[in-house]
């Protein structure tokens, strides 16, 4: 039998809901393979040795998370970086527009729903400077990003590693499984996403919206535009701005929002607010963004 691990980090253990979303596909899945440890599901507390495949979600925020990552990596012989928090620091690496010590300020000394306190210098483990991927710190055989991934590409890639084979990924961006049409429409002003009715129909980035299908990574179904909510990125950047280093989230949605309205570049970039939450949200902590030629990222940590 195969022997699996699941390890929860820095996260919010949706990743490990996802797997449990298998239902009914998660008794076939243990027919194949066994889970020798997964502290959110099992009363376990050191990892076993002779791992076949590590399954690792949420980033590496303190230095607890890094030995046990680098300590799954030590015994493990595949380990998939799993969510986007594990592939790109995701939502956790907000907290790098915040410097450390004001991170934690906020929980224990200036947070007016508590009652002040030192920060703890025991049992807490102590935060590193920024927020981390898992590739920062050891191999990665292969990511699955998502927020979290979807129980159907799971399934989809989990079971052939199960059975030694190879895994079939989807790798188009978003905008590939979205049914709105896309127009060249003039327009000179940007909507939030809680202004207005868009319509239906019609693509976001046509109406104003800023949405991040097009630089997004698609294996999601494209779910949030399919229910009139535009693309946040949770799925982490497509492969394009992957590959290519003169492409990056942002200047990719503000290109495309220009050509399609007509709008200068210049102009739509004044009035994209919060960059670091808006475009990075899902990315800020990922050094292979942060490393681009073009990237605004270096700006916005506070390191």
């Amino acid at each position: 039998m195969v022997k699996i691990a699941l390890e929860w980090l820095a996260g919010c253990s949706g990743c490990e809901i996802s797997i449990l979303d298998l239902h009914e596909g998660i008794m076939e899945l243990l027919k194949e393979a066994d889970i020798v440890y997964a502290p959110v599901l099992m009363d376990v507390k050191e990892v076993p040795d002779d791992i076949d495949i590590a399954i690792v979600s949420g980033s590496v925020r303190n230095k607890e998370n890094k030995e046990r990552l680098e300590e799954l990596r030590r015994k493990s012989k595949t380990l998939i970086a799993y969510g986007t928090c594990a592939c790109y620091g995701g939502i956790t690496g907000m907290a790098d527009l915040y410097r450390p010590e004001d991170v934690t300020a906020r929980i224990y000394s200036d947070n007016p729903s508590t009652e002040a306190a030192d920060v703890p210098s025991e049992v807490v483990p102590e935060l590193l400077p920024i927020v981390h991927p898992a590739g920062d710190f050891t191999e990665v055989d292969y990511f699955l990003p998502g927020c979290p991934p979807k129980e159907l590409l799971v399934w989809d890639i989990l079971m052939p590693l199960i059975k030694g084979e190879a895994p079939d990924v989807p790798k188009k961006s978003v905008c590939a499984d979205c049914s709105r049409w896309m127009d060249h429409v003039e327009f000179d002003k940007l909507n939030r996403r809680i202004e207005g009715d868009p319509d239906p129909q019609k693509c976001f980035l046509s109406q104003g919206y800023v949405c991040l299908g097009s630089v997004t990574l698609g294996r999601c179904g494209a779910l949030c535009t399919s229910a009139g909510i535009p693309c946040h990125g949770c799925g982490g950047p497509s492969l394009d701005v992957l590959r290519e280093p003169s492409h990056d989230v942002y200047n990719g949605v503000i290109k495309r929002i220009a050509h399609l309205s007509k709008m200068p570049e210049k102009d739509v970039e004044k009035q994209i607010r919060d960059i670091g939450h808006v475009i990075y949200g899902f990315v800020i902590g990922s050094t292979i963004m942060e490393d681009k030629q073009v990237s605004l990222i270096p700006q916005l940590v506070k390191k």
